[in-house]
């Protein structure tokens, strides 16, 4: 895992990146962008009707950016484990990991954005499933 993409992965001469920094990061500032300005717009609606009218957008968006983060992590954890299986590796190891937190630490930034702990819990899951065993170093 890097800053720059999700997942580098290398089995032999074969090297792999899934996602890619701008990919992840502009659909969901997107998202984020749409619903600071649906809560805005918000408090310029119609009176009456009740507030669960009023704030439909809002609570549509909120669940839009967790859905789009729930996918694409799933998408990449499963291009990494088929990664794995096509190259028959039995072992998956996770190098510099901390080092990677606490850049990550340090750029508030990357660490609102980037999800690095479902990410890694996602591919320990697929990997165990598969019978591939994960180390992280």
């Amino acid at each position: 895992m890097s800053l720059e993409y999700p997942i580098v992965i290398k089995v032999g001469k074969s090297r792999l990146t899934i996602g890619t920094k701008e990919e992840f990061l502009y659909r969901r500032l997107a998202i984020q962008s749409a619903y600071r300005r649906a809560k805005i717009g918000a408090t310029y609606s119609k009176l009456g009707k009740g507030i669960k009218r009023k704030l439909k957008a809002v609570d549509r968006l909120g669940q839009t950016e967790s859905k789009y983060v729930h996918n694409r992590l799933h998408v990449y954890s499963r291009r990494l484990i088929d990664f794995c299986v096509k190259h028959r590796a039995g072992t998956l190891i996770l190098l510099n990991q901390e080092e990677k937190t606490e850049i990550a630490k340090e750029e508030g930034f990357v660490l609102r954005n980037w999800s690095y702990h479902d990410l890694m819990t996602k591919i320990k899951y697929k990997a165990k499933k598969v019978g591939i065993e994960v180390i992280i170093d």
